[in-house]
């Protein structure tokens, strides 16, 4: 067997964002397609035929590890401070974000993609913002770890997106 984590922390999370002014947003819990739910890596065949290796497994949950790497991604402006779906609210409304993952495996094509949709839910009354991503990087070597470490970047990719969509909406 086979054990790949896809988040692995660099720095401690208390060092991160901690400005006092910083833009509190909760990052919600991550919504994971139905065949992402269990251990196995997974690789696309053709255009609709899934693999799913016997050997090859996430070493905890992807959800799990999904989150925290966002986590850690969005944390790295000073600006904002992404804050987890567990912590207390103090009792005031937050700007919150909530992703969803409809697809996140390794292709038969040397790519990895990563899709799915991001919801940034401000904390007046304005209705939610959607939008949809499509993200891919190319295989550059073959087996597993590689794929993992280019999935993580696929993560750091979505980060960016949803700061820059944050940034656009000025969020005080």
């Amino acid at each position: 067997m086979n054990y790949y984590m896809l988040y692995t922390p660099l720095q401690t999370l208390d060092n991160i964002s901690q400005n006092a002014n910083a833009t509190k947003i909760r990052l919600n819990k991550i919504l994971l397609a139905d065949y992402l739910k269990q251990s196995s890596l997974t690789m696309q065949i053709n255009q609709n035929k899934m693999f799913f290796s016997r050997q090859d497994v996430w070493a905890e949950s992807l959800q799990s590890s999904m989150y925290n790497a966002m986590l850690a991604e969005l944390n790295q402006d000073k600006d904002r401070q992404f804050i987890a779906y567990i912590a207390p609210s103090n009792g005031k409304q937050t700007n919150e974000v909530t992703l969803q993952f409809d697809h996140f495996h390794a292709t038969d094509q040397s790519t990895v993609i990563a899709s799915g949709h991001f919801w940034i839910n401000l904390s007046t009354t304005q209705a939610p913002i959607e939008k949809s991503f499509l993200l891919s990087l190319p295989l550059h070597e073959d087996g597993y770890s590689h794929a993992v470490m280019q999935q993580r970047a696929l993560l750091h990719l979505l980060a960016a997106e949803i700061q820059q969509e944050v940034v656009k909406l000025d969020l005080k």
